[in-house]
């Protein structure tokens, strides 16, 4: 059978009891869940789908991962046995159950009464099967049959039945009485009687079709009725064709009455439990199997092998509860089951210790609830390492354990990137589980210096830390062997990390039945409402900034520190202070750090990462934060930092202090600015505090034969901020006037919402330059008077030498022409094509080479410059748009003049 043609039976079959599959998984196969409901389903019911759908049976075989011959399907028996409720058509076959579709989908969690379903059959027919073998102790009745072959001079077979006297007639041989005897002693009979009175014959005897018996089951079976069975049929057999039991049959005490009296009661549990069969009496003609109501019920649940409901019989114990339950699980805690009991009509719990024989010989009672719980999840007698180690996890923890005895080489224990100066020993103490923390420095104790060489105790998390913060830092100073390397082993250090990160936070979330999903959610919020810890400290420092999630190294501080912070944030110190402290200044990783045990200045610096170059070393500063009863009190206390980090001195540090390391007066950090364009040695120059432009353009060797400094551009960093921030108020004001405008019905109609959306768009995606305006060749003829001092990312771009003259705005074709020095403004103008009807020829104006802006004589004077106009290589005309054609709106000058007037300086910065 071909594997498509699987598919489309299993398809088909799973689509008929599931429904219709989606269509983005229609050409998928059936989920393994789907095709494990189908397969759990009886073999009667498995063919009866199958007949219904048109799909041959024999591919269930395959389905159920069976393989039957052709000879030995011949060789089957015809199922008789069916699910309970199942129906048949006029032909005999089962009907689908309507409720199919529920017994796939029911509740697998829901406890039941034990042993129920074992008989939940129901038979097709009640005739007697004659294919079973008979037992030796078998007792010959009338309506048997006896086959007898003779063999000797010649061979003879009869099949002979016993008559209403108990007897069979055997040819040459006469009358035998056979009724009552066992099946041996019939068989002995026979083959004696023939061996002497038959001279030369020897006979074989053995069972031919058994006799049918009629018994009457009554009491709680799901159908009581008379049923007619065969002879060699047991109470066990007779329970099936039954269909075993109603729903509060008892399985404790089901009896044989035999002419009024009881031959045998029969306990189920033995059958089911220990497999003792010795009460499963045969069945003789006229028996009455009587199935009485259960009687109390207890349930049994939680880690054993077999939850259920369970009925009581006699003085059972606890310990008959857990047998009854197949025994606990292994990760059961034995030492306390919750016991629930019904007393006076209260509920009433108990906590008992099954590895007590005191407790396991307590008696139950109808309706106790037994309950074994787990194991902690967490591990004794261990120990967590996690963070830029080479093999995170658990290890195990003795007696006088040490750090080294964990960390032994920092070559194979430690990865690359690890910091060598600061480690932390997570420790939990007392009955409300506060945190204890221990700094070290993991070098030396590796090493094994005692002070730094801590002692562990049980269950204590050590943290080794990255001494990068972000992976892009990283990936700068890592090889790409050890990056590689790391990855391979990810998966292994996530599921560390989210076990060490579990162990702090499991306490924030209130419940544990919550999917991950929600835990994540209530964290995040939990992390939203909380305050920043730098607001315990007054303003941040400026070099504390918060780094993106997604961009912090994966064993950072930040990250490691997290969960620990948000653990120790609602603790306090013994003077009622918060155990966090914060180290701002010139430090290599500023912000707040928890409070360890010892805490002191140079504890503080290693936990920063040190101090920087620029750190002033003969002071810090540390503000202490002290409560009284009615007051809070400021105190400063100075610490000659050279001598804390010499060994000689140290500083305790308490909750709340904040650790200021002061940077060297006048110190700076590199200032750069950059030389583009016609210089003879452009580049990147480093430049010292208070240099000026002149003095930087002597170092680079003065300008080349084709420089046009007179179009020199010179742009700064904190002007381009300031244009931008510009640009954002005009916007939001040109909006609002327009707004305005449109609401209360003044200004011109003529212009459009659409207009208005294009004048803005244009305005804020238009780059600022951050061009600051000067006259460079004067400049640099003033010996100094007037100098421009460089700043940090200052970048001055000289062009080439221009033969042009641009004309941009409201004119037919805004382009560049060769300068003609005998040519003026209208006439560039009429080269263009003129004017546009938008355009304002009141207000002309000229931004020259080195960005200096000039009316135009033939204008009006809107702009306070020189009236002496004069064009020249490199000046570009603007015509701007007439302001009273749009509403008259005052802003709309200034808008088209940052749009006209950035387009100039990024044409001269493009055309270098």
């Amino acid at each position: 059978m071909s594997s498509a043609v699987l598919y489309c039976a299993m398809a088909l079959l799973v689509v008929s009891v599931l429904g219709p599959i989606s269509s983005a998984n229609a050409q998928s196969m059936p989920s393994q869940a789907q095709i494990e409901q189908l397969k759990s389903l009886p073999r009667a019911q498995q063919e009866a789908l199958a007949k219904q759908f048109g799909i041959d049976p024999s591919m269930l075989d395959s389905l159920n991962s069976q393989s039957f011959s052709s000879s030995d399907q011949n060789q089957q028996q015809e199922s008789v046995i069916f699910p309970r409720g199942t129906r048949f058509d006029d032909n005999g076959d089962p009907i689908i159950p309507e409720d199919l579709e529920e017994q796939f989908t029911r509740e697998k969690d829901e406890l039941k009464p034990f042993g129920y379903e074992l008989f939940a059959g129901e038979p097709k027919s009640f005739s007697p099967t004659g294919y079973a073998p008979v037992p030796s102790n078998y007792i010959m009745g009338v309506g048997d049959t006896v086959k007898v072959q003779l063999f000797g001079k010649e061979n003879r077979s009869y099949d002979l039945t016993i008559d209403r006297e108990g007897k069979i007639v055997v040819p040459d041989l006469g009358e035998l009485n056979i009724a009552g005897l066992s099946y041996t002693l019939m068989q002995e009979l026979i083959q004696n009687q023939v061996k002497q009175r038959l001279i030369g014959f020897n006979a074989a005897v053995s069972m031919g079709e058994l006799r049918s018996i009629q018994v009457f089951i009554a009491g709680e079976a799901y159908k009581p009725g008379s049923y007619t069975i065969s002879s060699l049929s047991t109470i066990s057999q007779a329970l099936y064709l039954a269909g075993g039991f109603s729903d509060i049959a008892s399985l404790r005490s089901i009896r044989l009455m035999r002419a009024g009296e009881v031959v045998s009661d029969f306990d189920l549990y033995d059958l089911l439990l220990k497999g003792d069969a010795s009460d499963d009496k045969m069945l003789q003609s006229g028996d009455v199997v009587f199935i009485p109501t259960r009687g109390d019920m207890v349930t049994v649940k939680g880690e054993v092998k077999r939850p259920a409901l369970y009925e009581l019989k006699g003085d059972e114990t606890l310990e008959d509860a857990i047998r009854f339950a197949g025994g606990s699980e292994d990760s059961a805690y034995l030492s306390s089951a919750q016991l629930q009991r019904i007393v006076k009509g209260k509920r009433l719990i108990s906590t008992v210790d099954l590895t007590s024989e005191k407790h396991l010989n307590k008696e139950l009672q109808g309706g106790d609830v037994l309950t074994l719980r787990k194991v902690s999840d967490s591990l004794e007698n261990s120990l967590l390492l996690v963070g830029a180690v080479t093999r995170p996890g658990h290890y195990e923890w003795y007696e006088g354990i040490r750090l080294n005895d964990v960390l032994r080489d920092p070559r194979h224990d430690l990865l690359e990137q690890a910091d060598l100066a600061y480690g932390l020993v997570v420790r939990e103490t007392g009955p409300q589980r506060d945190l204890s923390l221990y700094q070290f420095n993991v070098a030396e104790a590796v090493s094994g210096k005692t002070e730094e060489n801590l002692i562990l105790q049980e269950r204590d998390q050590i943290v080794i830390f990255s001494r990068y913060q972000t992976k892009e830092q990283e990936e700068q100073q890592l090889s790409r062997f050890t990056l590689t390397e790391q990855e391979r082993q990810a998966d292994e250090r996530q599921k560390m990390l989210a076990e060490y990160r579990e162990a702090f936070l499991q306490d924030l979330v209130q419940s544990k039945k919550s999917s991950e999903e929600d835990e994540r959610k209530r964290l995040l919020e939990q992390e939203q409402q909380r305050t920043p810890l730098t607001d315990l400290f007054g303003s941040p420092d400026k070099d504390d900034v918060d780094i993106a999630d997604e961009e912090l190294a994966l064993y950072s501080r930040d990250k490691l520190l997290e969960p620990i912070m948000q653990r120790i944030e609602n603790q306090r110190t013994s003077n009622g202070n918060t155990p966090l402290v914060y180290v701002a200044g010139e430090v290599n990783h500023p912000g707040v750090y928890p409070l360890v045990e010892n805490a002191s200045v140079s504890r503080l610096l290693d936990a920063a990462g040190g101090v920087k170059d620029s750190a002033y070393l003969k002071r810090a500063e540390v503000t202490r934060f002290a409560f009284n009863k009615d007051t809070a009190q400021t105190d400063y206390l100075s610490v000659a930092l050279n001598d804390v980090l010499n060994g000689e001195m140290d500083v305790p540090l308490q909750g709340r202090d904040r650790l200021n390391v002061l940077s060297i007066p006048e110190w700076q950090n590199t200032y750069e600015v950059t030389l583009k364009g016609e210089v003879r040695f452009p580049g990147t120059y480093a430049i010292k505090r208070g240099e000026t432009l002149t003095q930087l353009i002597e170092r680079a060797g003065g300008f080349t034969d084709h420089a046009f400094i007179e179009g020199a551009v010179f742009t700064r960093e904190d002007l381009r901020q300031q244009e931008q921030e510009r640009k954002k108020i005009l916007a939001q004001e040109l909006q609002r006037e327009v707004a305005g405008n449109m609401l209360t019905g003044t200004g011109d109609s003529r212009v459009s919402y659409s207009e208005v959306r294009n004048l803005l768009a244009d305005l804020l995606s238009a780059e600022p330059i951050g061009r600051l305006i000067m006259d460079l060749p004067k400049l640099l003829a003033g010996n100094g008077a007037n100098n421009v001092q460089l700043k940090d990312g200052d970048t001055l771009h000289v062009p080439s030498r221009k033969d042009s003259i641009s004309i941009m705005g409201e004119v037919q074709m805004a382009t560049s022409y060769r300068f003609d020095p005998e040519l003026t403004v209208d006439e560039y103008i009429s080269r263009s094509g003129g004017t546009k009807e938008k355009a304002d020829e009141d207000r002309i104006y000229i931004v020259k080479a080195n960005g200096a802006i000039e009316r135009y004589e033939g204008g009006s004077s809107w702009f306070s410059f020189s009236n002496n106009s004069q064009l020249g290589p490199g000046d570009t005309i603007i015509v701007p748009m007439d302001t009273t054609y749009t509403e008259n709106l005052e802003l709309w000058s200034q808008v088209t003049g940052i749009i006209y007037n950035s387009a100039v300086a990024i044409a001269a910065i493009n055309g270098l």
